[in-house]
């Protein structure tokens, strides 16, 4: 089984809460399901004076390894000050509560930041900012930066992993095996479709032993800060935030709907169920991983994620751009998003001083053994302006879409009932393919319909 990652939280796993307590013997404030303590490293010093800061963060991979590798830097950049890191932090059942009663972390990432922003609950960090050398404008890809932003505040810092959510990665040999050409990947929907019929693959029971690509898994699934995939790759403006308008029923978003249906019912909604329900044949890559499923839309960090999980068949990986619509043949689609960290309301330590923690993600010292040893970028340019994407399979695509002139960029839309809109999706989606919707304009209006009621009721209209 995999271990948890942000490939398990993004489908919604439970978790138990581990983590790591380092440089510090400091219990955090009791929370439901608090965090737990591992062990202190032998190389944190005691500091003469100064605070303990703590420090969040949701996943599971970045580990106590991990963070032993990079610790030693980080208390040199931090001191006199000492810090408590947790990882893999229940984002719903901790995180949110312990901000919320106002005894959160000092600065974390917890997902979900859409209420941390529209709630208020971050401490302002223009001033800090306009202050550092590292957290500038400038050193951040543009689509992320302005991700940081609430109301004309600067509300978070892009940091750990926040590069590029946007490609077809697809396994070589399968291709192959299939009777297709590796070299000249699909640029269209038709095409990618094309693909699929020849990757799905059934036994003589008629049972799906192989399939070409679940348009619904992985970053095909999200509706959040990691992007709005039918609005991207369709192109229209599903949200207005400055008049508090929704447009998710029209003409695009039923050819979303019903184009993505077809690659569902091809392979059988419960024969692809039967699939995922098998061991180590999930979605975010778990299929891919076993060989079962050819092609996965998803963000850079899967070609590292592959190398560090399952270097065999990492070297078979192959990205490319996500395919689009026959009338926007041509688009190359990137979204600049991700994740980042807040310093909290409420947080004990000084914010002046808890906001080298987040310069000090942005260095070398952090970035490269999170890089190594994982898989993850960051958004700051000066150092992905040094790595070398040829160690990871597939991500040199990832890093020269960045650099192409004609690369469409996208960024978070931020709209306060984006967590309500990700889960309704994913209903209406099964109600379409499944057949309860019989076209894809029924679900649009369906999906708009929920998105317009649940904004009113939540009192933001």
């Amino acid at each position: 089984m995999k271990k948890y990652n942000r490939r398990d939280f993004l489908k919604a796993a439970a978790l138990a809460v581990g983590g790591a307590a380092l440089a510090s013997c400091v219990t955090p404030a009791a929370t439901t399901e608090a965090p737990k303590a591992g062990p202190t490293p032998t190389t944190a010093p005691a500091a003469a004076q100064g605070t303990t800061i703590t420090y969040w963060v949701f996943w599971g991979q970045y580990n106590q390894k991990v963070i032993d590798a990079f610790m030693p830097a980080m208390l040199e950049y931090i001191k006199p000050n000492k810090i408590d890191i947790r990882f893999g932090v229940d984002a719903d059942n901790v995180f949110l509560p312990a901000v919320a009663a106002g005894t959160p972390p000092d600065i974390g990432t917890g997902h979900k930041y859409i209420q941390y922003m529209s709630k208020e609950q971050f401490v302002v960090l223009d001033e800090f900012a306009a202050a550092s050398k590292i957290i500038q404008k400038d050193n951040f890809l543009p689509t992320n930066w302005e991700g940081a932003f609430w109301k004309g505040k600067m509300a978070a810092v892009p940091a750990i992993e926040c590069f590029v959510r946007r490609g077809l990665n697809y396994n070589i040999k399968m291709v192959q095996d299939a009777g297709l050409d590796p070299n000249t990947p699909p640029v269209t929907w038709a095409e990618a479709f094309t693909w699929h019929k020849a990757l799905t693959k059934f036994d003589a029971s008629g049972n799906c032993t192989q399939f070409g690509l679940d348009p619904y898994d992985a970053e095909g699934s999200v509706w959040s800060s990691d992007g709005y995939p039918a609005a991207e790759m369709w192109g229209f403006q599903w949200w207005d935030a400055q008049n508090k308008k929704f447009n998710l029923d029209n003409e695009d978003m039923a050819n979303y709907f019903d184009t993505c249906a077809e690659f569902i019912k091809l392979i059988g909604p419960d024969q692809l169920a039967g699939v995922r329900s098998v061991e180590g044949q999930g979605t975010w890559g778990g299929s891919f991983d076993a060989q079962v499923q050819a092609m996965i839309i998803e963000g850079y960090w899967h070609p590292g994620e592959t190398f560090n999980e399952k270097p065999e068949v990492s070297k078979l990986n192959k990205a490319t751009w996500v395919p689009v619509p026959d009338k926007r043949k041509g688009a190359k689609i990137q979204v600049g998003t991700g994740h980042m960290v807040f310093i909290y309301k409420g947080g004990k330590a000084p914010a002046d001083q808890t906001f080298k923690v987040a310069e000090f993600l942005q260095t070398k010292d952090h970035c490269e053994p999170v890089f190594k040893m994982i898989g993850w970028l960051p958004a700051y340019k000066p150092y992905l302006n040094g790595i070398d994407p040829s160690i990871y399979p597939g991500l040199d695509f990832y890093v020269n879409s960045t650099k192409d002139p004609q690369t469409e960029w996208h960024g978070w839309a931020r709209c306060e009932i984006e967590p309500f809109l990700e889960s309704k999706l994913a209903e209406v989606r099964e109600k379409h393919f499944r057949g309860e919707y019989k076209t894809g304009k029924e679900a649009a209006a369906a999906f708009q319909k929920a998105a317009e009621d649940e904004y009113k009721q939540a009192g933001y209209a």
